[in-house]
């Protein structure tokens, strides 16, 4: 349960610089990148942080 708590922070982590990312570009880039490409660098992160912290430790 520790880890899953963990693991949901991560994502929680990595959704928010994602969002501060995109806050500070110009607004024309902000307009122009599709919210499709934010969600999919959200998930991409998130996995990334589920797949570390599933590793069996060494």
């Amino acid at each position: 349960m520790d880890r899953l708590l963990g693991a949901a922070g991560r994502c929680a982590l990595a959704f928010l610089l994602v969002l501060g990312t995109v806050a500070l570009l110009p607004r024309a880039v902000r307009e122009a990148v599709p919210d499709a490409v934010v969600g999919g660098a959200v998930l991409l992160l998130g996995a990334v942080g589920v797949r570390r912290a599933s590793r069996r430790p060494r």
